[in-house]
């Protein structure tokens, strides 16, 4: 079954995860720069074009990409490894909002202290070879979904805390299927896998200050991959 953008359904997830985050105490005050809507907004868009970007990098395994930077600003995205020009050109657009995006939340926390952009990013501390070895080895491939035919990109989004554990992970996917509860035990699979790492992880840092901060990890379950972790998207 080929895997299908719902964005319907990522919009009402994200909203459900904006409202679970209100469990983890606030750490930090949110800058004046963008209010709490603005914010949640923009992550929502970075969400979607973390989609797209996936959608279209799982068929070139040579995917790599850098940012050209201008005064700490976004002057340009240099894509390799994608052959074909009208894919390269498009996630030479879809990469270039996407931080510049991440720019504008710099350092701005929501309204319970957990950051979207950060200084320095959350980093698992044996690199991120050892984290798809991690994850992957974590992994199992539930045999009702294989069997039902589903297959397709989980987004694991998790609150790395300045202690390095995550005390909340959620989901939302591309796949669309008539059956939740295997879409289900597939979004529990990558959540307990991406848990199993709690306490392993570097937190992030803004203005040299360890901070609670979003990250967000797409797994694919593939018939003939198994399950993998894509490019990751920074």
């Amino acid at each position: 079954m080929k895997p299908l953008i719902n964005p319907v359904k990522l919009v009402s997830i994200s909203f459900i995860f904006s409202i679970l985050l209100t469990q983890i105490p606030a750490l930090h005050a949110q800058d004046d720069g963008l209010s709490g809507s603005e914010l949640e907004k923009l992550q929502d868009r970075n969400m979607d074009y973390m989609v797209q970007i996936n959608e279209i990098v799982k068929n070139y395994p040579a995917f790599s990409y850098s940012y050209k930077m201008d005064d700490g600003k976004i002057h340009d995205v240099q894509v390799t490894g994608v052959d074909n020009e009208i894919d390269r050109k498009k996630l030479e657009v879809v990469l270039f909002d996407l931080k510049s995006n991440r720019n504008k939340m710099k350092s701005t926390a929501n309204r319970v202290g957990v950051f979207y952009s950060v200084d320095e990013e959350a980093a698992f501390e044996g690199g991120e070879e050892a984290l798809r070895t991690q994850i992957v080895s974590n992994l199992k491939y539930p045999e009702t979904a294989k069997n039902w035919g589903m297959e397709g990109t989980i987004f694991v989004k998790f609150v790395v805390d300045e202690n390095g554990e995550i005390p909340f992970a959620t989901t939302s996917s591309n796949i669309e299927t008539s059956v939740e509860r295997y879409l289900k035990d597939l979004e529990e699979q990558a959540i307990k896998a991406i848990k199993a790492t709690s306490g392993e992880w570097e937190p992030a840092e803004v203005e040299n200050v360890e901070v609670a901060s979003l990250s967000v990890l797409p797994i694919t379950f593939d018939f003939e991959k198994n399950p993998t972790l894509p490019a990751l998207i920074r």
